[in-house]
């Protein structure tokens, strides 16, 4: 009993330290763009000498710079990443994508948001953190966010890119997957409308009448944003970048399956591809792939640690290339 005590105290002390160093030196940034202003949160690892500094980029929807949504989703994993690579010596900025948290957007012109503006906010974090003196820079995407960081790693100068959980199809043959493993059992009519939905958007062409259970998904106030994600396929994007590339997936992962990293893969054969094999999408390690189970369990709880092997593979990523 003595020595179990112990060793519990040991690693509560452990533990407390480590807490210690993650809460390196953060400080609130403004990036000024045409629009308003991106914000954002940079973390400098303790003594302020990290030379490599890395951008996380938020998944879709009202994602937040740490990771959790305005939709109840409160994982926190952007943040707890940042604390993990930040004790590993990286300086990482995370940051409200326009019209998300406190990145204000203009209400009027939400209607003519698109993925471009997106990709174009975050060469503007890399250049910030250029301006900042980092001399290598490395965006890392999750979701949404790795079909982004793969845009900026072939359209600007930066030393690597990490996909975290990212799609290996275009967004219209992603939405009509992930659709179908909801609908098909349940509402096979709506199902249908929804894929004559999405060709029509893929078409590049407006959607009228849609059904009251789609709005959310594919109101016409969003439609113009989907139109432009679906311009972009990732195994072309992924082709065309020339930097070292890291792709992780995750076994356990409900929106997007292992395929799509296998996919990317193969399009960039020397990229690194990592498989977690208990990883969810929001990349908290959950022993079931029911739907349900996970969005009440690892969707939604901000205490449970990142999979087990995630910043490991990141961390290894950015101190080799």
């Amino acid at each position: 009993m003595k020595t179990t005590s112990v060793r519990l105290l040991c690693c509560l002390i452990a533990a407390f330290l480590m807490r210690s160093t993650a809460a390196a030196a953060e400080s609130d940034i403004r990036i000024a763009r045409e629009w308003g202003e991106l914000h954002g949160t940079l973390a400098v690892p303790e003594g302020g000498s990290a030379t490599t500094a890395v951008v996380i980029i938020a998944g879709s929807g009202p994602t937040d710079r740490n990771g959790n949504s305005s939709l109840g989703l409160q994982p926190r994993s952007y943040a707890m990443l940042s604390d993990a690579l930040c004790r590993a010596g990286f300086a990482v900025l995370r940051y409200d994508k326009r019209a998300i948290g406190r990145s204000a957007y203009p209400p009027e012109r939400i209607a003519d948001l698109t993925f471009d503006d997106y990709i174009d906010d975050a060469v503007a974090c890399v250049e910030f953190l250029r301006s900042e003196g980092y001399e290598r820079i490395v965006p890392v995407g999750h979701s949404e966010g790795a079909l982004i960081a793969g845009c900026v790693a072939a359209r600007c100068d930066v030393d690597g890119a990490v996909l975290l959980s990212g799609a290996g199809y275009r967004l219209d043959i992603i939405l009509n997957r992930q659709l179908a493993s909801q609908l098909m059992e349940v509402d096979m009519g709506l199902m249908v409308r929804a894929t004559a939905i999405l060709n029509r958007l893929a078409s590049g062409r407006m959607a009228d009448d849609i059904p009251p259970e789609l709005q959310l998904l594919f109101g016409r106030h969003i439609q113009p944003f989907l139109i432009s994600c679906m311009r972009y396929d990732p195994v072309e994007t992924i082709r065309g970048i020339e930097t070292p590339i890291l792709i992780v997936t995750g076994g356990a992962d409900i929106q997007i399956t292992p395929d799509n990293a296998h996919r990317l893969h193969e399009a960039a054969p020397e990229s690194r591809l990592v498989v977690l094999d208990a990883m969810s999408h929001v990349l908290k390690d959950c022993a079931s792939t029911d739907r349900m189970e996970q969005l009440s369990t690892v969707y939604a709880d901000s205490t449970l640690p990142l999979s087990a092997g995630l910043a490991d593979a990141v961390i290894e990523f950015l101190t080799t290339i």
